[in-house]
Protein backbone atom coordinates (compact mmCIF):
# COMPACT_ATOMS: atom_id res chain seq x y z
CA UNK A 1 0.00 0.00 0.00
CA UNK A 2 2.61 2.60 0.77
CA UNK A 3 4.51 1.78 -2.41
CA UNK A 4 1.46 2.26 -4.22
CA UNK A 5 1.47 5.58 -2.41
CA UNK A 6 4.32 6.57 -2.98
CA UNK A 7 3.73 6.22 -6.90
CA UNK A 8 0.84 7.63 -7.08
CA UNK A 9 2.69 11.13 -5.55
CA UNK A 10 5.84 10.48 -7.83
CA UNK A 11 3.14 10.37 -10.98
CA UNK A 12 1.30 13.59 -9.63
CA UNK A 13 4.43 14.91 -9.33
CA UNK A 14 5.77 14.32 -12.50
CA UNK A 15 2.43 15.21 -14.11
CA UNK A 16 2.13 18.82 -12.68
CA UNK A 17 5.83 19.42 -13.69
CA UNK A 18 5.23 18.21 -17.16
CA UNK A 19 2.05 19.96 -17.23
CA UNK A 20 3.81 23.38 -16.43
CA UNK A 21 6.26 22.46 -19.11
CA UNK A 22 3.61 22.78 -21.42
CA UNK A 23 2.51 25.78 -20.29
CA UNK A 24 5.93 27.65 -20.24
CA UNK A 25 6.66 26.07 -23.99
CA UNK A 26 3.38 27.52 -24.62
CA UNK A 27 3.66 31.18 -23.26
CA UNK A 28 7.27 31.16 -24.86
CA UNK A 29 6.13 30.19 -28.09
CA UNK A 30 3.30 32.56 -28.12
CA UNK A 31 5.43 35.64 -26.96
CA UNK A 32 8.03 34.76 -29.88
CA UNK A 33 5.82 34.20 -32.48
CA UNK A 34 4.17 37.74 -31.67
CA UNK A 35 7.59 39.25 -31.47
CA UNK A 36 8.12 37.76 -34.85
CA UNK A 37 4.28 38.78 -35.77
CA UNK A 38 5.25 42.77 -34.82
CA UNK A 39 8.98 42.81 -37.05
CA UNK A 40 7.31 41.24 -39.93
CA UNK A 41 4.27 44.29 -39.67
CA UNK A 42 7.37 46.85 -39.50
CA UNK A 43 8.79 45.70 -42.25
CA UNK A 44 5.57 45.59 -44.19
CA UNK A 45 5.27 49.11 -43.39
CA UNK A 46 9.30 49.74 -45.05
CA UNK A 47 7.80 47.88 -47.85
CA UNK A 48 4.74 50.12 -47.89
CA UNK A 49 6.91 53.64 -47.47
CA UNK A 50 9.20 52.41 -50.46
CA UNK A 51 5.94 51.95 -52.51
CA UNK A 52 4.41 54.78 -51.70
CA UNK A 53 8.08 57.21 -52.48
CA UNK A 54 8.82 59.26 -55.54
CA UNK A 55 11.10 56.67 -56.74
CA UNK A 56 10.51 56.54 -60.42
CA UNK A 57 10.54 52.90 -60.34
CA UNK A 58 7.56 52.68 -57.36
CA UNK A 59 5.37 55.42 -57.69
CA UNK A 60 4.75 59.28 -59.47
CA UNK A 61 3.82 61.35 -56.42
CA UNK A 62 2.23 63.82 -58.60
CA UNK A 63 -0.45 61.58 -60.03
CA UNK A 64 -2.29 58.55 -58.25
CA UNK A 65 -4.28 55.99 -59.51
CA UNK A 66 -5.48 51.85 -59.11
CA UNK A 67 -2.96 50.77 -62.11
CA UNK A 68 0.31 51.86 -60.26
CA UNK A 69 2.24 49.52 -58.07
CA UNK A 70 1.01 49.75 -54.43
CA UNK A 71 -2.28 49.32 -55.63
CA UNK A 72 -2.07 45.81 -57.04
CA UNK A 73 -3.67 43.05 -55.30
CA UNK A 74 -0.61 40.74 -53.79
CA UNK A 75 -0.49 36.83 -52.77
CA UNK A 76 -0.61 35.99 -49.23
CA UNK A 77 3.07 35.61 -48.76
CA UNK A 78 4.22 32.39 -46.60
CA UNK A 79 6.49 32.51 -43.86
CA UNK A 80 7.98 29.75 -41.52
CA UNK A 81 4.70 28.66 -39.65
CA UNK A 82 2.73 30.91 -41.18
CA UNK A 83 1.46 33.76 -43.69
CA UNK A 84 1.07 37.63 -44.26
CA UNK A 85 -1.35 39.38 -46.36
CA UNK A 86 -1.41 42.95 -46.83
CA UNK A 87 -2.88 45.61 -49.20
CA UNK A 88 -2.47 49.98 -49.10
CA UNK A 89 -5.71 52.04 -49.80
CA UNK A 90 -6.42 55.69 -51.06
CA UNK A 91 -7.37 57.57 -48.05
CA UNK A 92 -8.31 60.56 -50.12
CA UNK A 93 -10.48 58.62 -52.29
CA UNK A 94 -13.10 59.69 -49.41
CA UNK A 95 -14.37 62.58 -47.87
CA UNK A 96 -12.31 63.79 -44.97
CA UNK A 97 -14.96 64.26 -42.50
CA UNK A 98 -12.76 66.78 -40.54
CA UNK A 99 -13.02 69.38 -44.03
CA UNK A 100 -16.17 70.25 -42.31
CA UNK A 101 -14.41 72.11 -39.50
CA UNK A 102 -13.46 74.81 -42.34
CA UNK A 103 -17.09 76.18 -42.11
CA UNK A 104 -18.66 79.67 -40.70
CA UNK A 105 -21.99 80.10 -40.63
CA UNK A 106 -22.27 82.09 -43.56
CA UNK A 107 -20.34 79.70 -45.73
CA UNK A 108 -22.54 76.91 -44.36
CA UNK A 109 -25.38 78.60 -45.30
CA UNK A 110 -24.38 79.46 -48.78
CA UNK A 111 -23.44 76.26 -49.33
CA UNK A 112 -26.40 74.65 -48.05
CA UNK A 113 -28.75 76.49 -50.41
CA UNK A 114 -26.69 75.46 -53.50
CA UNK A 115 -28.19 73.06 -56.27
CA UNK A 116 -26.96 69.96 -58.52
CA UNK A 117 -26.14 71.98 -61.03
CA UNK A 118 -23.92 74.71 -59.08
CA UNK A 119 -20.42 74.82 -57.88
CA UNK A 120 -19.43 71.10 -55.90
CA UNK A 121 -19.70 72.41 -52.15
CA UNK A 122 -18.44 69.58 -48.98
CA UNK A 123 -21.83 70.48 -47.44
CA UNK A 124 -24.08 69.67 -51.12
CA UNK A 125 -21.57 66.58 -51.63
CA UNK A 126 -22.51 65.35 -48.02
CA UNK A 127 -26.43 65.32 -48.92
CA UNK A 128 -26.31 63.67 -52.23
CA UNK A 129 -23.90 60.86 -50.39
CA UNK A 130 -26.51 60.08 -47.29
CA UNK A 131 -29.36 60.11 -50.36
CA UNK A 132 -27.13 57.80 -52.46
CA UNK A 133 -26.69 55.77 -49.33
CA UNK A 134 -30.74 55.94 -48.60
CA UNK A 135 -30.41 57.42 -45.44
CA UNK A 136 -32.68 60.57 -44.70
CA UNK A 137 -31.20 63.97 -45.01
CA UNK A 138 -31.77 67.03 -42.87
CA UNK A 139 -29.50 70.12 -43.33
CA UNK A 140 -29.37 69.48 -39.13
CA UNK A 141 -26.81 66.72 -39.81
CA UNK A 142 -24.34 68.80 -41.70
CA UNK A 143 -24.76 71.87 -38.70
CA UNK A 144 -24.46 68.92 -35.73
CA UNK A 145 -20.77 67.64 -37.62
CA UNK A 146 -19.77 71.25 -37.89
CA UNK A 147 -20.66 71.95 -34.25
CA UNK A 148 -18.79 68.80 -33.25
CA UNK A 149 -15.17 69.63 -35.00
CA UNK A 150 -15.22 73.95 -34.48
CA UNK A 151 -13.73 74.84 -31.73
CA UNK A 152 -15.89 77.23 -30.23
CA UNK A 153 -18.99 76.62 -28.61
CA UNK A 154 -22.14 78.44 -30.35
CA UNK A 155 -24.44 76.83 -32.92
CA UNK A 156 -23.61 76.96 -36.42
CA UNK A 157 -26.72 78.37 -37.47
CA UNK A 158 -30.27 77.01 -36.84
CA UNK A 159 -28.95 73.37 -37.63
CA UNK A 160 -25.95 73.81 -35.07
CA UNK A 161 -25.71 71.10 -32.44
CA UNK A 162 -23.69 71.98 -29.21
CA UNK A 163 -23.13 70.24 -25.60
CA UNK A 164 -27.24 71.55 -24.47
CA UNK A 165 -28.51 69.80 -27.39
CA UNK A 166 -26.25 66.03 -26.29
CA UNK A 167 -27.52 66.99 -22.45
CA UNK A 168 -30.47 66.03 -22.85
CA UNK A 169 -30.07 63.01 -24.70
CA UNK A 170 -30.39 59.17 -23.14
CA UNK A 171 -26.95 58.84 -23.06
CA UNK A 172 -25.00 62.03 -22.67
CA UNK A 173 -21.77 62.72 -24.06
CA UNK A 174 -19.45 65.63 -24.42
CA UNK A 175 -19.13 67.74 -27.74
CA UNK A 176 -15.55 67.10 -28.54
CA UNK A 177 -15.08 70.24 -30.33
CA UNK A 178 -11.89 68.83 -32.73
CA UNK A 179 -10.88 67.24 -35.22
CA UNK A 180 -11.69 63.32 -35.21
CA UNK A 181 -9.08 60.54 -35.31
CA UNK A 182 -11.14 58.15 -36.72
CA UNK A 183 -14.38 58.40 -39.03
CA UNK A 184 -16.39 55.97 -36.81
CA UNK A 185 -16.71 59.09 -33.90
CA UNK A 186 -19.35 59.99 -36.80
CA UNK A 187 -21.71 57.62 -34.56
CA UNK A 188 -21.22 60.27 -31.11
CA UNK A 189 -23.10 62.84 -33.18
CA UNK A 190 -26.43 63.50 -32.33
CA UNK A 191 -28.75 62.42 -35.61
CA UNK A 192 -26.50 59.36 -36.73
CA UNK A 193 -27.27 56.46 -36.17
CA UNK A 194 -25.05 52.89 -35.86
CA UNK A 195 -26.09 51.62 -38.94
CA UNK A 196 -26.22 54.41 -41.04
CA UNK A 197 -22.29 54.83 -39.94
CA UNK A 198 -21.45 51.79 -40.96
CA UNK A 199 -22.88 52.58 -44.37
CA UNK A 200 -21.20 55.31 -44.74
CA UNK A 201 -17.55 53.97 -43.40
CA UNK A 202 -16.36 53.32 -47.04
CA UNK A 203 -16.96 57.10 -48.23
CA UNK A 204 -15.24 58.70 -45.23
CA UNK A 205 -12.10 58.86 -43.10
CA UNK A 206 -10.71 61.48 -41.04
CA UNK A 207 -7.37 62.76 -42.04
CA UNK A 208 -5.41 66.01 -40.60
CA UNK A 209 -6.25 69.04 -42.47
CA UNK A 210 -4.08 70.47 -45.48
CA UNK A 211 -3.09 73.94 -46.02
CA UNK A 212 -2.79 73.16 -49.77
CA UNK A 213 -6.15 73.82 -49.88
CA UNK A 214 -9.01 75.93 -48.49
CA UNK A 215 -11.47 73.03 -48.30
CA UNK A 216 -8.69 70.89 -46.10
CA UNK A 217 -7.68 67.54 -48.16
CA UNK A 218 -9.40 67.41 -51.93
CA UNK A 219 -11.22 63.96 -53.54
CA UNK A 220 -9.05 62.07 -55.64
CA UNK A 221 -10.96 61.38 -58.80
CA UNK A 222 -8.52 58.78 -60.39
CA UNK A 223 -9.39 56.68 -57.44
CA UNK A 224 -12.44 57.62 -55.62
CA UNK A 225 -15.56 54.67 -55.34
CA UNK A 226 -18.31 54.57 -57.87
CA UNK A 227 -20.85 55.66 -55.27
CA UNK A 228 -19.06 58.79 -54.42
CA UNK A 229 -18.77 59.71 -58.11
CA UNK A 230 -22.22 59.47 -58.28
CA UNK A 231 -22.80 62.16 -55.43
CA UNK A 232 -20.19 64.48 -57.23
CA UNK A 233 -21.97 64.24 -60.40
CA UNK A 234 -25.08 65.93 -59.17
CA UNK A 235 -27.23 66.67 -62.40
CA UNK A 236 -24.55 65.28 -65.06
CA UNK A 237 -24.99 61.99 -62.84
CA UNK A 238 -24.48 59.05 -65.49
CA UNK A 239 -22.49 61.14 -68.06
CA UNK A 240 -19.67 61.88 -65.65
CA UNK A 241 -19.43 58.85 -63.85
CA UNK A 242 -19.28 57.22 -67.48
CA UNK A 243 -16.05 59.66 -68.34
CA UNK A 244 -14.35 58.04 -65.69
CA UNK A 245 -14.97 54.80 -65.53
CA UNK A 246 -14.46 54.22 -69.24
CA UNK A 247 -10.37 55.69 -68.73
CA UNK A 248 -10.83 52.98 -65.75
CA UNK A 249 -12.06 50.26 -68.13
CA UNK A 250 -9.30 51.37 -70.44
CA UNK A 251 -6.58 51.60 -67.97
CA UNK A 252 -5.92 54.91 -68.47
CA UNK A 253 -5.81 57.87 -65.45
CA UNK A 254 -5.92 61.36 -65.44
CA UNK A 255 -2.57 63.12 -65.12
CA UNK A 256 -3.68 66.91 -64.11
CA UNK A 257 -7.04 68.76 -63.56
CA UNK A 258 -7.03 70.19 -67.14
CA UNK A 259 -6.88 66.79 -68.03
CA UNK A 260 -9.83 65.78 -66.23
CA UNK A 261 -11.59 69.26 -66.95
CA UNK A 262 -10.80 68.90 -70.57
CA UNK A 263 -12.67 65.01 -71.20
CA UNK A 264 -15.31 66.70 -69.41
CA UNK A 265 -15.47 69.48 -71.96
CA UNK A 266 -15.63 66.76 -74.72
CA UNK A 267 -18.18 64.87 -73.20
CA UNK A 268 -20.56 67.38 -71.09
CA UNK A 269 -22.77 70.04 -72.59
CA UNK A 270 -20.79 72.66 -69.92
CA UNK A 271 -18.81 74.82 -70.76
CA UNK A 272 -15.28 75.13 -70.05
CA UNK A 273 -16.00 77.57 -67.02
CA UNK A 274 -18.88 76.05 -66.05
CA UNK A 275 -16.91 72.49 -65.54
CA UNK A 276 -13.85 73.88 -63.63
CA UNK A 277 -16.62 76.05 -61.37
CA UNK A 278 -18.42 72.52 -60.69
CA UNK A 279 -15.28 70.89 -60.02
CA UNK A 280 -12.80 72.95 -59.09
CA UNK A 281 -9.35 72.38 -57.31
CA UNK A 282 -10.08 72.86 -53.88
CA UNK A 283 -12.43 69.99 -53.44
CA UNK A 284 -10.81 67.08 -56.48
CA UNK A 285 -7.40 66.40 -57.59
CA UNK A 286 -5.46 63.46 -59.22
CA UNK A 287 -3.33 62.93 -56.43
CA UNK A 288 -3.06 61.90 -53.07
CA UNK A 289 -0.55 62.04 -49.71
CA UNK A 290 -2.52 60.15 -47.34
CA UNK A 291 -3.20 56.00 -47.27
CA UNK A 292 -3.76 53.44 -44.88
CA UNK A 293 -1.58 50.04 -44.70
CA UNK A 294 -3.57 47.36 -43.74
CA UNK A 295 -1.63 43.85 -42.46
CA UNK A 296 -2.64 40.69 -41.78
CA UNK A 297 0.15 38.46 -39.81
CA UNK A 298 -0.88 35.02 -39.02
CA UNK A 299 2.50 33.10 -37.10
CA UNK A 300 1.42 30.00 -35.33
CA UNK A 301 -1.09 30.56 -33.18
CA UNK A 302 -0.47 34.77 -33.08
CA UNK A 303 -2.82 36.56 -35.58
CA UNK A 304 -2.37 40.33 -35.69
CA UNK A 305 -4.02 42.68 -37.41
CA UNK A 306 -2.64 46.21 -38.05
CA UNK A 307 -3.69 49.63 -39.96
CA UNK A 308 -1.01 52.13 -40.20
CA UNK A 309 -1.63 56.11 -41.47
CA UNK A 310 0.61 56.65 -44.08
CA UNK A 311 1.13 60.23 -44.69
CA UNK A 312 3.73 61.48 -47.50
CA UNK A 313 3.13 65.36 -47.20
CA UNK A 314 6.64 66.73 -45.85
CA UNK A 315 9.07 64.10 -47.92
CA UNK A 316 7.65 62.28 -50.46
CA UNK A 317 10.67 60.05 -50.71
CA UNK A 318 10.16 59.10 -47.09
CA UNK A 319 6.29 58.74 -46.18
CA UNK A 320 5.72 59.05 -42.77
CA UNK A 321 3.88 56.64 -40.61
CA UNK A 322 1.60 59.03 -38.79
CA UNK A 323 -0.68 56.29 -36.65
CA UNK A 324 -0.55 52.89 -36.03
CA UNK A 325 -3.76 50.52 -34.64
CA UNK A 326 -2.42 46.93 -33.95
CA UNK A 327 -5.51 44.63 -32.93
CA UNK A 328 -4.47 40.82 -31.59
CA UNK A 329 -6.87 38.38 -33.01
CA UNK A 330 -7.89 35.21 -30.87
CA UNK A 331 -7.17 31.52 -32.52
CA UNK A 332 -10.34 30.25 -33.56
CA UNK A 333 -11.74 27.11 -35.65
CA UNK A 334 -12.67 29.41 -39.29
CA UNK A 335 -16.39 29.11 -39.89
CA UNK A 336 -17.17 26.63 -43.23
CA UNK A 337 -17.18 28.30 -46.42
CA UNK A 338 -19.32 27.01 -48.90
CA UNK A 339 -19.35 29.77 -51.51
CA UNK A 340 -16.54 28.59 -53.69
CA UNK A 341 -18.86 25.39 -54.31
CA UNK A 342 -21.94 27.99 -54.83
CA UNK A 343 -20.44 29.81 -58.00
CA UNK A 344 -23.53 29.87 -60.63
CA UNK A 345 -21.94 27.91 -63.16
CA UNK A 346 -22.30 30.54 -65.68
CA UNK A 347 -20.20 32.77 -63.92
CA UNK A 348 -17.82 30.19 -63.51
CA UNK A 349 -17.52 29.67 -66.95
CA UNK A 350 -17.17 33.20 -67.58
CA UNK A 351 -13.91 32.97 -65.14
CA UNK A 352 -12.05 30.39 -66.91
CA UNK A 353 -12.87 31.48 -70.45
CA UNK A 354 -11.57 35.06 -69.73
CA UNK A 355 -14.37 37.00 -70.01
CA UNK A 356 -14.79 40.97 -69.29
CA UNK A 357 -16.11 39.65 -65.76
CA UNK A 358 -12.57 37.71 -64.77
CA UNK A 359 -10.32 41.11 -66.25
CA UNK A 360 -12.33 42.86 -63.56
CA UNK A 361 -11.96 40.07 -60.97
CA UNK A 362 -8.50 40.05 -61.99
CA UNK A 363 -8.20 44.45 -61.53
CA UNK A 364 -9.82 44.60 -58.13
CA UNK A 365 -7.70 46.21 -55.78
CA UNK A 366 -5.82 45.06 -53.19
CA UNK A 367 -8.15 45.74 -50.08
CA UNK A 368 -10.99 44.44 -52.84
CA UNK A 369 -9.23 41.40 -53.60
CA UNK A 370 -8.68 40.20 -49.12
CA UNK A 371 -12.17 41.35 -48.39
CA UNK A 372 -10.72 44.65 -46.26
Amino acid sequence: MAALILILALVMVLGNIFYRHQIDISQTSAALHSDQALLMVLSAESWARQRLSNNPSMDDTDVDHLGEVWAQALPALPLEGGFITGCIRDLQARININNFALYTPESLELDLKRQDDQPLGLANLWRRLLELSNIPYTHARTGALVDWLDSDSEPVGQWGAEQGDYDGLRIPRVVANTLMTDASELAAIIGYQHSEVLALMPFVTALPLSGRSSLGTTININTAPVSLLLAMAGSSNESFVDVLLTARNERRHFKSLAEFHNELERTLPLTRREIETRWPPGMVDVRSNFFQLYIDVSLGDTNLQVTSLIDRRKDPSNPTIMAREISVVPKMIPPLNNSVNNIDMDEEVDLMTGTQDAEMYRMQTACNAIGV
